[in-house]
């Protein structure tokens, strides 16, 4: 007795690799423009240019940061388009995007302080600060689920 495929279409699969490309090269744009961004401002406010630098280096960590998790996402894709989430595999990829989660989310909260702006920034900043915790919070539950789902299949697997 076989068990039916659950698996996304190749269209599917495609258009989900197709779309974390093209946000990954926006994301790539991006830091490439930050260079020339960052220059600027430190041009036109002077007395902030001494943060330039960290704020600048902080800006590409967490820009590798979202690279990191679209590639992540696109190999889970993969996994589940060839009928192998159930691997330890991806469960080390979803552990690894949790890592990722993490990092970003503490890169956002490193400027805090650093910011000279409005209040709005610095809410807009601990907004996301917010949102990683959610983000991570999240994947962290769909990982215990994966979990789950992966040892449930084994014990069917020795059933059957």
């Amino acid at each position: 007795m076989s068990l039916p495929s659950h698996r996304p279409s190749s269209i599917t699969a495609v258009l989900t690799w197709i779309a974390l490309g093209i946000l990954a090269s926006g994301v790539l744009l991006s830091e490439v423009l930050l260079f020339d961004t960052a220059q600027s401002m430190a041009n036109l406010y002077p007395e902030f240019a001494h943060l330039e630098g960290p704020l600048v280096a902080i800006a590409i960590a967490f820009g590798v940061c979202v690279e990191a998790v679209l590639t992540i996402t696109a190999l889970l894709v993969g996994s589940i388009r060839r009928g192998r989430i159930f691997d330890k595999g991806a469960s080390r990829l979803v552990d690894a995007l949790i890592g990722v989660l993490i990092a970003a989310t503490a890169l956002i909260a490193a400027v805090l302080p650093f910011i000279p702006g409005p209040p709005a920034l610095a809410l807009a900043l601990l907004g996301g600060v917010l949102a990683g915790t959610a983000f991570f919070l999240v994947v962290l539950v769909l990982r215990s689920l994966l979990r789950q789902a992966a040892f449930m299949r084994l014990e069917l697997d020795e059933v059957v």
